[in-house]
């Protein structure tokens, strides 16, 4: 009857599914779970930090538009643009993070502001910041008072790419 029981030891209980066979991971099977799971991470990190610049780069757009559409309204209501951001109601200066809300200066991605020549209002330009900066691909993002869209970066020569 003793012979049935699960023994242990020195080394930490043993445990038998029946007579003679151990329950448990050997270490070399450890160890290719985790070459495998690396592996995954590996291959999924680039495009997950991909997914991510790209939708940060989509809250850059929407800011832009929502900018020029507090300038039309400033607009109509003053017969002039406005030639600063706390005219349109928005913090002057004004950063923004991924999600599009207002942060800090080291917690956001883009820095969004005016773009006065002489003090005349031409459009709006999200330049990249912190981590951001890092897309070569789309840097700044610029839309003038005539709906031109444009972008610095290596896809400046073909904006649709980026907007």
């Amino acid at each position: 009857m003793s012979d049935s029981l699960p023994k242990s030891g020195p080394g930490g209980a043993r445990s038998y599914l029946g007579q003679g066979r151990q329950v448990g991971f050997s270490l070399i099977e450890m160890m290719v779970a985790l070459a495998i799971a690396a592996i995954q991470l590996y291959v999924a990190l680039p495009a997950y930090e991909h997914s991510v610049v790209k939708s940060t780069r989509a809250a850059a757009r929407m800011a832009l538009l929502d900018e020029m559409s507090r300038q039309e309204r400033y607009i109509d209501n003053n017969n002039r643009y406005g030639t600063d951001l706390g005219e349109l109601g928005l913090p002057d200066p004004y950063y923004i993070d991924g999600k599009g809300d207002a942060v800090a200066p080291g917690l956001s991605a883009y820095r969004v502001s005016l773009d006065l020549v002489g003090g005349t209002y031409r459009g709006v330009t999200a330049r990249p910041l912190n981590r951001q900066a890092r897309d070569s691909g789309c840097m700044s993002f610029s839309l003038s008072t005539v709906g031109i869209r444009t972008v610095s970066g290596s896809l400046s020569g073909n904006p649709r790419d980026c907007w």
